[in-house]
């Protein structure tokens, strides 16, 4: 399994949806589930999971899951 396809099917169980429909290119509000609530909790699943510390300041920057998976690979 690509990297991609892995983080994105992580980034869908935290959300509780299906993977399908999901790029890098899905922006924040353009899932149901992706509220603002969700958005933070997203932040903190993705910090656990790979062990990276996104600044307070770089959240409302985090709008796409592109935004997420780069700042995960660095």
């Amino acid at each position: 399994m690509r990297e991609t396809d892995e983080f994105l099917e992580f980034v869908a169980s935290v959300l509780g949806t299906g993977r399908e429909g999901l790029s890098l290119e899905t922006a924040f509000g353009s899932v149901p589930e992706w509220d603002s609530v969700m958005h933070l909790r997203l932040v903190m699943e993705i910090q656990d999971r790979y062990g990276v510390d996104i600044p307070l300041e770089k959240v409302p920057e985090m709008r796409t899951l592109g935004d997420f998976y780069a700042f995960v690979r660095g």
